[in-house]
């Protein structure tokens, strides 16, 4: 799948993601750089099965985020050490 924004998402998160509309829509609704920074957050789990933890647990992760405003100026992204 590919954002309306660019972002290519791999197909296992893209059925996570269009499976449930309110995270789909939270998705959607971020920017290309935090959308790239959930993909990233899933690609980077170590096995299948911290991959199936990482993708049962999205939709709750991508409507609860908030940008704080330290992220806006280079502090890490609190899904990068997870």
């Amino acid at each position: 799948m590919i954002t309306e924004k660019g972002v290519a998402v791999p197909e296992d998160m893209a059925g996570v993601l269009q499976s449930d509309a309110a995270a789909f829509a939270a998705f959607e609704a971020l920017g290309p750089d935090d959308q790239r920074v959930y993909v990233d957050w899933v690609g980077k789990a170590n096995g299948a099965q911290e991959r199936s933890k990482r993708l049962a647990g999205l939709g709750e992760h991508v409507q609860a985020y908030h940008r704080r405003p330290a992220e806006e100026h280079g502090s890490p992204h609190p899904l990068s050490d997870v």
